[in-house]
């Protein structure tokens, strides 16, 4: 018995396109959840204004002695900052590419130590 050509890769196209469908219905189950924003971190340290005006930026020294520069923070997170300045604070955000040498986190939200 002969195939058409035509009819042949027709098949062939279906077949894939099926495999494809359940490949993709597979990764959306729901199995395990959507997965963490690898970029997502919490930073708990020390909080300082480093350099002078107009160049100065936020910075957090944890635990560890790491300095971490705060990247773009809003109008009202600059007023915490400075109500906060030389205390403690944990700041939650996204990991950014390195400033410098310095770790550098963009906040999304911060807390400071009673």
């Amino acid at each position: 018995m002969s195939v058409r050509p035509g009819i042949a890769a027709t098949s062939l196209w279906r077949r894939g396109m099926a495999m494809a469908l359940l490949a993709v219905a597979g990764c959306g189950n729901g199995v395990g959840g959507p997965a963490p924003d690898a970029r997502a971190v919490s930073v708990s340290g020390n909080l300082t204004l480093k350099g002078a005006q107009p160049g100065a930026w936020w910075a957090l020294t944890d635990d560890q002695g790491r300095v971490w520069k705060i990247s773009g923070p809003t109008a009202e997170q600059v007023a915490a900052f400075q109500r906060a300045q030389n205390r403690r604070v944990t700041v939650q955000g996204q990991l950014e590419e390195k400033y410098l040498d310095f770790e550098q986190i963009r906040p999304l939200r911060i807390n400071v130590a009673p």
